[in-house]
């Protein structure tokens, strides 16, 4: 292929581009070499250079064989002007190419040339290219660090040049967001800003009662180097059909973000960053490359705006609140959000400080913990005999890890409730995994709504609603605790309560585990609803363990062959499962809820 000339991307996605403007086919460690040519500024290097750099994990003779034919494969890349790349027995040339690179260096005082160079720099030189480790990866890291010395020079002499305050503010954040510790660029930020959004203090009560925020001082006995929490303000999707409202939703969070980095106790993920957080498809894995501990996921409804702080080591709300947002007073609307929002944040930060350093002295516990709690979003046994296998993990990274306690608790339970079997010895061995979680933590709410959950499937109803209370007393906002406070007023015959703290437990986790749906649709049940019950039962993505009370639900609305069906596959799971026994196990407060589910069940055949 002949073309007019070439340009090679590097910031982001690295491609080549042709002179119709679409990439063209180039061999990946092809790519490296322009892009190494390129960046290096040195235009040649020797073959052994580039085999050893590019191909760092072959032998030399293998190494020399593949970059001989990357150079074969890309001998169709020729221009007027030249070929893209030539090569002598010992040397490799790099030819008539134009680079981004180029763009990003030639930064000349303009609005314009600094908004390029912004955004290029913020897609990140090589960012989504697997690089070789070795001598060509310090080579990436070290040109990122030259790049971004470039930027913050860009950005001291822009802000006596530019009238764009909301690039500079981007800018700004987006190199807080590396070093916090910054002091020119935050007093950058605070006088592009109009002054602090933040009041930074030391920390005491009164500050704290006057409305300021404050920030941690490195204690006396604690490295320097300690890693800061790093918070990811996740802006809303589109929603509705007023622009202005989700417009103003929008500037809320860039104004808590861009005010946050005015502080030196956290690191904030900048907004470009976020957003494709936001957008990623996975966005836990994202967030955990991108080495987030706290993310403010908030979401546009008819109620206005509402926004969860989570703790992303163990999955925890740890704050939450809905704001409503209207067109009369937006501006007003905006500041007061934009102030108790990042209260919030900068409060529960501080008050989760040594969490945090418990996280970065023990990560693999917390990555295993993780991933038992992912294990744990569904229904089967399978899923809870892993769960409970990665909790174990994760103990054997940190003995005395209560949240890893608790979800062994949590494991046992649900494993006695799937199972149908009145299995008294699994129940014993949930109660004693909370009781040494709570031993070792007293205010993890998670020990607690085991607790309770164990109480309530030995019959003890009163105690399990104590558990469940102190457990929604240490954590409002956690939708487990929520599920689990609700369910147990369902077997307290309080089923209309019980489906309307269910609705706040899923308004909190919109993505609702099947365990919610589960609970929702026996609510449902015991309040008449049959069609609502079979509608809850019908969400779940694994819908074997409502089998009976779905069964149940169409007996009761005459349906037998549906319920023949359900009662089918209830005891295809469970064959031995026998009606009286275990609604002599399952605790009712009030006779009628047995009587109700013991009709439903006869009638659809068991």
């Amino acid at each position: 292929m002949t073309g007019a000339g070439y340009h090679l991307r590097t910031f982001g996605e690295l491609r080549l581009i042709g002179a119709a403007g679409d990439a063209v086919a180039c061999p990946e460690r092809g790519l490296l070499i322009l892009a190494y040519l390129s960046a290096s500024g040195q235009k040649v290097a020797t073959r052994d250079k580039l085999a050893t750099m590019v191909w760092p994990d072959r032998e030399k003779s293998v190494a020399f064989k593949n970059l001989r034919s990357t150079l074969w494969r890309m001998q169709h890349l020729v221009t007027p002007a030249g070929a893209v790349l030539s090569a002598t027995e010992t040397q490799v040339v790099l030819g008539p190419i134009s680079c981004d690179v180029s763009d990003f260096e030639g930064i000349d005082g303009s609005e314009e040339s600094f908004r390029n160079a912004l955004s290029l720099w913020r897609d990140t030189f090589l960012s989504s290219t697997d690089l070789p480790p070795g001598p060509y990866a310090s080579w990436v890291m070290e040109k990122r660090r030259a790049f971004t010395e470039v930027l913050r020079s860009a950005l001291i002499d822009a802000e006596r040049l530019s009238a764009d305050r909301s690039t500079l503010r981007a800018a700004c954040a987006h190199l807080l967001e590396l070093d916090p510790t910054d002091a020119t660029v935050r007093e950058i930020l605070q006088r592009v800003s109009h002054g602090q959004l933040l009041s930074v203090r030391a920390p005491n009560a009164a500050g704290l009662q006057s409305g300021e925020f404050y920030e941690w001082e490195t204690q006396a006995n604690e490295p320097e180097t300690v890693r800061l929490p790093r918070v990811a303000l996740l802006p809303p999707a589109a929603f509705g059909s007023d622009p202005m409202l989700h417009a103003v939703s929008v500037a809320v969070i860039e104004d808590i973000t861009i005010g946050l980095c005015s502080l030196r106790s956290m690191s904030v993920v900048a907004p470009y960053t976020a957003e494709r957080i936001r957008d990623a498809a996975d966005k836990a894995a994202f967030l955990e490359r991108h080495g987030v501990t706290y993310a403010l996921d908030c979401r546009m409804s008819d109620q206005g705006l509402f926004t969860q702080l989570i703790f992303l080591p163990t999955d925890q709300i740890v704050w939450a609140d809905r704001f409503r947002i209207s067109p009369e007073g937006l501006l007003k609307q905006r500041q007061e959000i934009a102030y108790h929002v990042a209260r919030a944040v900068t409060e529960q930060v501080e008050t989760g400080r040594p969490q945090h350093l418990d996280y970065l002295s023990h990560p693999e516990a917390y990555y295993a913990y993780l991933g038992g709690l992912r294990h744990l979003s569904g229904l089967g046994l399978p899923d809870v005999r892993r769960a409970r296998h990665d909790f174990r993990d994760a103990l054997k990274h940190k003995q005395d890890f209560a949240p890893a306690l608790s979800g062994i608790a949590r494991t046992y339970a649900t494993e006695w409730l799937l199972t149908a079997r009145a299995d008294g010895e699994l129940l014993s061995l949930a109660e004693r995994h909370a009781k040494d979680a709570i031993e070792r933590n007293e205010v993890l709410p998670t020990a607690h709504r085991e607790v309770g959950v164990v109480k309530l499937y030995q019959g003890d109803l009163d105690e399990s609603l104590a558990a469940l209370d102190r457990a929604e007393q240490l954590s409002p906002h956690y939708a487990d605790v929520l599920y689990s406070h609700a369910d147990t007023l369902v077997h307290a015959s309080r089923p209309g309560e019980a489906l309307e703290k269910l609705g706040h437990a899923i308004s909190l986790n919109p993505l609702a585990p099947d365990a919610y749906l589960w609970s929702a649709a026996g609510a449902s049940y015991f309040l008449g609803k049959y069609e609502q019950a079979i509608g809850f039962a019908q969400d779940m993505k694994d819908k074997s363990p409502a089998d009976r009370i779905v069964a149940a639900s169409w007996a009761m609305l005459g349906d037998r062959k549906k319920a023949r069906q359900h009662r089918m596959r209830a005891l295809k799971v469970n064959p031995t499962f026998d009606v009286d026994k275990w609604l002599a196990v399952i605790p009712f407060k009030e006779q009628w809820q047995k009587d109700l589910y013991r009709e439903g069940l006869k009638k659809a055949g068991f």
